[in-house]
């Protein structure tokens, strides 16, 4: 151990050897019973009270005001497609935030609306502590140029039932009006009423890709001539001229027909159809376009197509016969007498109907006189087939069935290039 390890080793054993004086220690226990205990602070009860009830208060008065908070409505969510959702988190749209108390006291609330060159979208609540009786039905909104019905909707009610959310679809509005006036009915539809409310053009989603097409696709009847298409930030729309015979014999309208963006389908979102000079106006209704776009492609995958059968089948006379006519399957279901005739049920695949039907015994045909009932059929392969109940005219037994043709949907398997260089279907 050096002379400096010796040094600090001796202070230390006098360090410890010290001891406070009994004075001193009596002094700090004096001085500390003496400082007051700390407590936590608290406001007192009514300041909390008084505070929740300006909240509830702000959130009452101004609940419409939170519907379109911040630019983006808030509890639509469940009613939003995936595109008006995300348009919804842009802040697209603009408030309206109009309020009008109908008959009953129920208060309709008008909070927002979007808009573009393919259809526009009002977004609404309808209020009633005492219970909503029933959702107002919306007509058209009129204004400059503009007269736009309404086209589809959905809503939704709280678990107490005094409150109804829902989206309405109308047709486009016109970029020229400055106001709109919503004609509504309520009551059920006895009340018509309409509230008018500011609107401005320039808040309008703006349009994408609007193009011609003019292709003409020919089918089994007729032709499709695509004329156009519209895309905007809300929906996708191709607009189209169907001359084809007997085009609304099935129910598949233009479900069949495919947009693809990039190779990848788009969502087909709806159709509607109107009788026009030289046929029919089909618009069919997508999903909105991806934002980088290589390569645009409609596709008539199926269509209303027709098949020439002048088939006669000899009925076995048991139940559940199955035939096969042109690839499809026709089952005949049951014959029996009636006290009206005879009735013939049959049963095939949902996009089939059979054209010039009748029954043969011996040798005496008699023609199909109307049908008498038509239902959905689940069948063993798990597929669910119409089933339909014929009448002919008649008290004979059959031993025959005949058909002449059937409308079905076909595969056509034909495509358009909209953008991109391929063309496998030439313009007429």
């Amino acid at each position: 151990m050096d002379e400096v390890e010796k040094y600090l080793a001796k202070e230390k054993e006098q360090l410890e050897s010290r001891k406070a004086p009994e004075e001193l220690n009596e002094r700090l226990r004096l001085a500390l019973e003496q400082v007051p205990p700390r407590r936590k602070t608290k406001a007192p009860k009514w300041i909390a009270l008084a505070a929740a009830i300006m909240i509830l208060s702000f959130v009452s008065y101004n609940y419409n005001a939170f519907a379109y908070y911040g630019k983006k409505l808030l509890g639509y969510d469940e009613l939003m497609t995936e595109t008006l959702a995300q348009l919804n988190e842009k802040g697209s749209g603009q408030a309206i935030e109009k309020k009008v108390i109908l008959s009953d006291g129920t208060e309709l609330y008008l909070d927002g609306l979007l808009t573009d060159e393919n259809q526009s979208i009002l977004y609404y609540t309808v209020k009633n502590p005492k219970g909503v009786v029933e959702e107002s039905y919306f007509d058209l909104i009129r204004g400059s140029w503009t007269k736009a019905f309404a086209t589809y909707g959905t809503s939704s009610e709280n678990e107490d039932g005094t409150e109804i959310k829902g989206i309405q679809a109308f047709e486009a509005v016109s970029p020229f009006a400055k106001k709109l006036t919503l004609e509504y009915r309520y009551n059920e539809g006895t009340e018509q009423e309409e509230i008018t409310f500011p609107y401005n053009p320039k808040l309008a989603m703006q349009t994408e890709l609007k193009q011609s097409i003019r292709k003409k696709v020919h089918v089994d009847q007729g032709t499709i001539r695509f004329d156009s298409i519209t895309a905007t930030p809300s929906r996708t729309t191709i607009k189209a001229k169907v001359n084809v015979d007997n085009f609304d014999r099935i129910q598949l309208g233009g479900g069949g027909v495919q947009l693809l963006a990039n190779g990848k389908p788009v969502d087909l979102t709806g159709s509607s159809s109107k009788s026009a000079i030289f046929g029919q106006d089909l618009e069919l209704y997508y999903d909105r376009l991806p934002k980088d776009l290589d390569t645009l492609e409609l596709v008539v995958d199926k269509f209303a197509g027709y098949q020439s059968l002048n088939e006669a089948i000899a009925l076995s006379g048991g139940d559940d016969q199955s035939e096969e006519i042109h690839g499809k399957k026709l089952i005949i279901r049951k014959i029996e007498k009636g006290t009206d005739g005879i009735h013939v049920t049959i049963a095939t695949e949902q996009d089939i109907l059979l054209e010039g039907v009748s029954i043969q015994s011996k040798g005496k045909s008699t023609p199909l006189q109307t049908t008498l009932r038509a239902d959905l059929l689940d069948v063993e392969n798990g597929e669910t087939y119409n089933e339909r109940v014929l009448l002919f005219n008649t008290d004979k037994l059959p031993d025959t069935f005949s058909i002449e043709g059937m409308h079905y949907a076909k595969r056509y398997g034909e495509r358009i290039q909209i953008i991109g260089n391929k063309k496998t279907v030439e313009g007429n």
